[in-house]
């Protein structure tokens, strides 16, 4: 997600001045959902990958995001093989998803 983008840069993409960023990234102003979106959107990112791993454990990774991305391509008839396969390969477990 790393982009090395200046204060001044971000601030650019999302609409605000580099003191605005500059007080997000020190916690003088409070990062509500409407920055998050926006500096989210600036970055090409999702809300939610804004936040550290350990608040949010179901970040996706780059190769999740790719087989949703493949998923969301597929046809009727392929998805409906995919949620096959993924029966055999991997069955369902009603238990929660370890963080990683």
């Amino acid at each position: 997600m790393a982009q090395n983008l200046s204060q001044q840069a971000l601030g650019d993409r999302v609409g605000v001045s580099k003191v605005t960023i500059s007080d997000l990234e020190r916690g003088n102003m409070r990062l509500d959902v409407d920055y998050m979106r926006r500096i989210a959107c600036a970055l090409g990112v999702t809300a939610a990958d804004l936040l550290p791993p350990d608040a949010n454990p179901w970040a996706l990774d780059d190769d999740e995001r790719t087989m949703i991305e493949r998923y969301r391509m597929a046809t009727e008839a392929q998805r409906d093989q995919l949620h096959r396969m993924q029966d055999v390969i991997v069955p369902f477990a009603a238990q929660p998803r370890e963080a990683a």
